[in-house]
This record gives C-alpha cells, sequence and structure tokens, in this order.
C-alpha cells in the first residue's frame, strides 16, 4: 500500500510540472542556434510542432535533423593588398633633398614640362611600363640610371581631370619622362619609394615632397 502511494505521488508531481522533464531541463538562451537547440532537444517546444527555439538565429533545423547544417563558405582568399592602406587624401612622400638631389631636379623638370605633380598608385603593370619607357628611350649610360617620372608604379591611372598618367598605350601609361641620374642615388630612392608606398592600396594618391 506504502509503494502505490509514493509512486502516485510522483505522477502527480511530474504531472503538475513540479519536477522538469528532460525536455525542459534547457531554456533556449543556452544555445547560440535553433539548429544547436534542435540537437540537443532539451528545452520546451511551445508549439508543439517538434522545432524548438524557433526564435533563435539560423543555422537551422528540423525535426529529426541529427547533423549539423553544413558551414556557410569561406570568404574569398585575401589579395595582395589585403590590409593595406585606403586613403583619399594625397599622401607626401617625403625625401630628402640633399641626399637626393637628382632625383628632385628630375621630378620638378617633369613636373614643369606638363606631368602630373600628383601620382596614383598603380602596382599591376609597373614591370611593363618601366621595360618598354627605357627599351624606347635614352640608351643606357655608365654610372647612371634611367629615372622615371612619374614612377612606374605611379602612372597607369587617370588621375581625376588628368590624363598625365595615361599617356601610351599597351601597357597604358607607359609613357613619361627620363633623365640620366646616378646609380647609388636612383636605386637608393627607388628602394626608399616602395618601402613608402608598401603600406598603400592601389588607387591611393601621394606625391613628392623634398626636404
Amino acid at each position: 500500500m506504502r509503494k502505490l502511494t509514493l509512486a502516485l505521488v510522483a505522477a502527480l508531481t511530474l504531472g503538475l510540472g513540479l519536477i522538469p522533464s528532460t525536455a525542459s531541463a534547457a531554456t533556449c538562451s543556452d544555445h547560440s542556434t535553433q539548429a544547436e537547440a534542435q540537437r540537443a532537444a532539451d528545452t520546451r517546444d511551445a508549439d508543439g510542432d517538434g522545432i524548438y527555439c524557433e526564435s533563435l538565429p539560423c543555422p537551422c533545423a528540423k525535426p529529426g535533423s541529427s547533423t549539423a547544417p553544413p558551414a556557410p563558405p569561406s570568404p574569398p582568399a585575401a589579395t595582395t593588398t589585403a590590409g593595406c592602406r585606403r586613403t583619399t587624401i594625397v599622401q607626401k612622400l617625403r625625401f630628402s633633398s640633399v641626399k637626393y638631389p637628382n632625383i628632385r631636379r628630375h621630378a620638378l623638370a617633369a613636373i614643369a614640362k606638363g606631368w602630373p605633380r600628383v601620382m596614383i598608385v598603380n602596382r599591376p603593370g609597373a614591370d611593363d611600363r618601366r621595360d618598354r619607357l627605357l627599351a624606347s628611350s635614352i640608351p643606357t649610360k655608365t654610372g647612371f640610371d634611367r629615372d622615371e617620372y612619374p614612377a612606374a608604379a605611379g602612372r597607369g591611372r587617370a588621375n581625376g581631370s588628368s590624363r598625365g598618367l595615361v599617356r601610351g598605350a599597351n601597357p597604358r601609361g607607359w609613357l613619361a619622362d627620363v633623365a640620366y641620374v646616378p646609380t647609388s642615388e636612383n636605386r637608393s630612392h627607388g628602394a626608399s619609394l616602395g618601402a613608402k608606398l608598401r603600406r598603400y592600396c592601389n588607387g591611393v594618391k601621394f606625391r613628392y615632397v623634398f626636404t
């Protein structure tokens, strides 16, 4: 008789919801997605349609789903300029007038001829532009390099209303002014220019400033 009474009390207690069942041991807030709650099946199914926590964000799962939904596609691979700086402000690249007197003299002379003061970072095709220009321009000279203005990596794209950076086609923008500059000075400036431009994305405007 005592065992029967205890069993009856336990049954009534479950029926009144005083002892939680497995399906109500957790709440929807314990899960981050609806699919996760569906797989766990440990929350209340409020409308009895077999779908748990319908208010949670997807990925989602229907009754009977036991496997995780497919992962979203991976984002496209980063480009070679990923992490570079984009800005609409013309960047002033500063160089020493004492260290680069001939580079300065050439830049000022080229600008006086009508070449743009402001260039645009444009790495694609820079080698092709340089190769065609130097192959068609002044010959080599011992102890000197042939300096280009605008720089090969700074021309080939239109600069607003100025079309000076796109003179010459195949490749576009291959034309530029060329002058003899002592080899050591030209190569030092080229390395410094490359380092200063490395942080910027293609399309950023820049100009030389000599101090």
